[in-house]
């Protein structure tokens, strides 16, 4: 593919537009001439503001509109955004905005006064496409965020390779409610869908109004992380939704337990398939889209990304049918971490973005992941996969959800421990799970201890927060 060295507004909304809708959320509907127009003036208002090219503007807003329009002005002005989540803490959110160098937040109180202001519209500003578009943090779902120099060229690569695949036509709607802070919101579920002209229904979560949406706006694609795929599965309201315009159901964010996949089907009548990526590749480099892709892939890499399974110590490849640590290639793999040469030299090898994962090839070409290395628990000498575990016991009846952590025995030893939820109304019995668990697992792989939990801590994307989850010491 030829990519265009300009800005991402430069390619959503230069040329000719169509005066279809672009995005509905809460309060209205925009056109793309109308959305395009709005991040003109926009844009003409932050540079009354004194935003220059190079200045870094963090921008905290949920789902919808407004966002939009705050993201491609800052990008139209030569600035660069920083994306904070809604659930940020305000300590964490001084700390994000003061790491990144931000020189102004914009939130719901400037959007108002970027909205009221009298200015002149600009039209995107040329850029260097190797400058810096993106200032994101790492989910810090394991230890302090990172921030992740994410370039025009990384981004503006991302949208074309995922809109390349991405099966939506122009003016078919796509649910899209997981966060557009997040990086796999901000390019999968809105900027891929803007360049095809697809209609975006942006709101932030909330599960009836998730659910109904599918049939008031016809939806035809939905992005998805696990705990959207259990409420499409197993909520009440599903069996009364009209699912009969949904043709896909995207999952990101986290594995998608097979089982759950194929309840998602049957109650959808829609096909359902596993995407990967990390924001450290903008985020998206693989999905499952060709019919002879195994259902608990994700498939092969998009159009001009290179992926390889590793022997992460030798750096060669392993043999056909080995597992490996997954790495990729591509125009979408990020400059590196912000001011932190050594993070960055650690996480490449030429030219190589080393992903963490730990993955197989599926037989037809794709990628099959088991789990990250560092979640890999080493018990009585074997290796125990906790996405295997998490499988069996969120597939027993009740369990709303569960992460498998690493836990220790008297004598320093790792074991699996689960923290597990229950779904509403449900009371789960610690011993039935552990037998149940037992009854279908090796020896070395039976949960030892079950913590049940009100809620499994997780990012608004859905990923495990495990550095938030007690270490279990046992007794005995």
């Amino acid at each position: 593919m030829i990519y265009p060295a300009c800005s991402l507004p430069e390619l959503l909304f230069t040329g000719s537009l169509p005066s279809t809708p672009a995005i509905t959320d809460l309060q209205r509907t925009v056109t793309y001439r109308q959305l395009a127009g709005e991040v003109s003036r926009a844009a003409g208002a932050l540079v009354d503001r004194g935003v220059r090219a190079g200045d870094r503007v963090a921008v905290q807003l949920p789902n919808g509109i407004d966002f939009a329009v705050a993201f491609h002005a800052v990008l139209s002005v030569g600035a660069t955004v920083v994306p904070i989540g809604m659930q940020v803490t305000a300590e964490d959110l001084e700390w994000q905005v003061q790491r990144a160098g931000g020189v102004l937040l914009i939130d719901a109180g400037v959007v108002q006064e970027l909205r009221a202001a009298r200015a002149t519209a600009i039209r995107p500003r040329p850029v260097d496409p190797d400058s810096v578009a993106v200032l994101p943090f790492t989910s810090g779902t394991t230890a302090t965020p990172k921030a992740i120099q994410l370039t025009h060229r990384n981004i503006v690569s991302n949208t074309m390779q995922f809109s390349r695949v991405l099966p939506l036509d122009a003016g078919e709607a796509c649910m899209s409610v997981l966060p557009f802070t997040h990086a796999y919101g901000m390019t999968s579920l809105l900027n891929a869908p803007l360049h095809l002209r697809g209609h975006i229904i942006a709101e932030p979560f909330e599960a009836q109004r998730f659910l109904r949406g599918h049939g008031e706006h016809g939806v035809v694609l939905c992005f998805i992380a696990p705990p959207l795929g259990r409420l499409l599965a197993h909520h009440p309201l599903a069996a009364e939704t009209d699912f009969s315009a949904l043709r896909t159901v995207i999952n990101g964010a986290a594995a998608l337990d097979p089982i759950l996949a194929r309840n998602i089907g049957s109650r959808t009548g829609a096909r359902v398939i596993q995407g990967y990526g990390l924001t450290e590749a903008s985020p998206v480099t693989h999905l499952a889209i060709d019919p002879d892709c195994p259902p608990d892939t994700i498939g092969r890499p998009l159009p001009d990304t290179l992926d390889r399974i590793v022997d992460p110590e030798s750096g060669r490849d392993v043999a056909p049918g080995d597992a490996g640590e997954l790495w990729v290639r591509g125009p979408q793999v990020m400059a590196g971490y912000l001011d932190d040469p050594e993070r960055t030299a650690e996480r490449f090898r030429d030219g190589w973005l080393r992903t963490g994962d730990w993955a197989e090839r599926d037989g037809t070409g794709g990628i099959r992941l088991i789990d990250r290395i560092s979640d890999v628990i080493n018990s009585r000498g074997f290796q125990v996969s906790p996405s295997k575990l998490e499988r069996i016991v969120t597939a027993l009846p009740g369990v709303a959800d569960c992460v498998v952590a690493r836990g220790f025995t008297v004598d320093g030893d790792e074991c699996p421990v689960a923290f597990v939820s229950a779904a509403e109304g449900v009371h789960l019995d610690r011993e039935t799970i552990l037998s149940d668990v037992a009854a279908r697992t090796a020896p070395y792989e039976r949960i030892r201890v079950v913590e049940l939990v009100d809620s499994v801590p997780r990012t608004a994307a859905g990923k495990v927060q495990r550095h938030l989850l007690p270490t279990i010491h046992l007794d005995t």
